[in-house]
This record gives C-alpha cells, sequence and structure tokens, in this order.
C-alpha cells in the first residue's frame, strides 16, 4: 500500500510481467576495516596510471612536487601526468612497489643506479616539459641539487611513499617502509629519503631514521630534509 501510494496509482499490483531493473555490486574495499598484514609487491607497467592517482592525492599539498611546477594552474591534473610520466619509466626498471590492494605507492631504487636515472632522466625529459610552464628548467635544476645532496656510498633510495588519503592510518605507509628497510639490511647498506614537510620527519624517526642534513632548494625553493637510516 505504501508504494502505491508513493506511485499515486492504488491499483498497482506486481506481476510476473512488470518489468524491473537490477543492480549489481562488488565490494572493492573496505576502509572501515580492521587492519592486518599488508602485502607489498612490485607493479605492473599497467598499473601506473591508478597508482599516479594515489601519488597525485598524497601529494597535493607537497612542496617538493608543487614547487617544481612552477604554476598554479591546471597543477593537480599536471602533477598526476607527471608522476604517469616517471613511474611508467620507473615500472619498467622494476622499481614501483605497490601495497594495500594499490592504496599505497612506493618507488624503491636498488645501489648505484644513478647512471639508469640518468638514461631514464633524459629520455623522459620532452615529456614533462611539456607539462611545465617554463619547459622544465625549474623542475631539473630542482631534482639536479635533490641528486647532489645523497650520500656518495651505495645505498637504497626511498624516492616516493605515498598512501591513498582515504585509507591512510590503516598500516599501509608503515608496511612499505618495513619493506623497503628490510631490503636494505639484507644487502647491509642505509636507506635513505628526502621529505619537504616537517611533520614527515618524526613519523621517519619512529623508523629508525635519522635527518643527516637539511637546507633550503636553490632558487628560493622549499626547504628539505635528507634522512637516512643505516645498518642496524
Amino acid at each position: 500500500d505504501d508504494v502505491r501510494v508513493r506511485l499515486g496509482e492504488p491499483g498497482f499490483a506486481i506481476t510476473d510481467d512488470t518489468p524491473i531493473v537490477a543492480e549489481r555490486f562488488r565490494v572493492l574495499l573496505r576502509l572501515d576495516a580492521p587492519p592486518g598484514p599488508v602485502p607489498v609487491r612490485l607493479a605492473a607497467t599497467s598499473e601506473i596510471p591508478a597508482l599516479a592517482g594515489v601519488l597525485a592525492r598524497a601529494f597535493a599539498a607537497d612542496p617538493m612536487v608543487r614547487w617544481p611546477m612552477v604554476s598554479e594552474d591546471d597543477l593537480a591534473a599536471r602533477i598526476r601526468a607527471m608522476f604517469e610520466i616517471v613511474d611508467t619509466a620507473f615500472a619498467e626498471e622494476g622499481w614501483i612497489h605497490a601495497a594495500g590492494e594499490g592504496l599505497g605507492v612506493m618507488s624503491l631504487l636498488p645501489p648505484e643506479t644513478s647512471g639508469r636515472e640518468e638514461e631514464i632522466a633524459e629520455a623522459i625529459a620532452p615529456a614533462l616539459a611539456a607539462l611545465i610552464p617554463d619547459g622544465g628548467e625549474r623542475y631539473e635544476r630542482f631534482w639536479a641539487w635533490i641528486g647532489s645532496m645523497l650520500p656518495p656510498e651505495p645505498h637504497w633510495l626511498l624516492d616516493q611513499v605515498a598512501v591513498e588519503p582515504a585509507a591512510q592510518g590503516r598500516g599501509i605507509g608503515g608496511a612499505m617502509l618495513r619493506f623497503a628497510i628490510g631490503r636494505a639490511e639484507r644487502d647491509a647498506l642505509p636507506v635513505v629519503l628526502e621529505t619537504g614537510v616537517p611533520g614527515n620527519v618524526p613519523l621517519y624517526e619512529r623508523f629508525g631514521f635519522r635527518v643527516a642534513s637539511d637546507a633550503d632548494a636553490p632558487d628560493g625553493g622549499p626547504h628539505i630534509w635528507f634522512m637516512r637510516r643505516d645498518p642496524a
């Protein structure tokens, strides 16, 4: 009777001939699920567009990402495109890892890969330049300076680590950090990272990292903390 009233049809009846609309839903993710073991695995190149979205949302306010892009115009879309370009090349080298059903992403570069990084940077430079108003000049100078501040001895480089903002606090970031630390420990080598967010410093310190140096980037760039964790 309630349905008839809402339809405005007092004589409405459901029969075998009544058309229906069926909808099927599939659970993709339970954000309220209790935390559990978070697997970390190599990411396939085909996953990079989705992972680039995670990175763009997680780094939306990060000065290390925003400042090299020069302009605020269409910034979110350009940041996502930048991550997709860079991490597609990194994934082909086996440097990109995914965690927590694709809600976490990390780039972890093995020791002594700086030469290959330079080759990749040269190859993708035209695509990046098309995204940045100054043709990528500030971007190139900034990341060249970052590279010059890294330690000269062999090390693992934790270049990116990000978690989908809606899924933070579920242990995904911690799982990726422990994975990176474990790889470096097996090689008895330090693992290093850099951050432009002051609040990240104590977070990394809880995982055994320490500030090795900090400085303002050239040309009025952001303040960057360079951190490392030596083998136990």
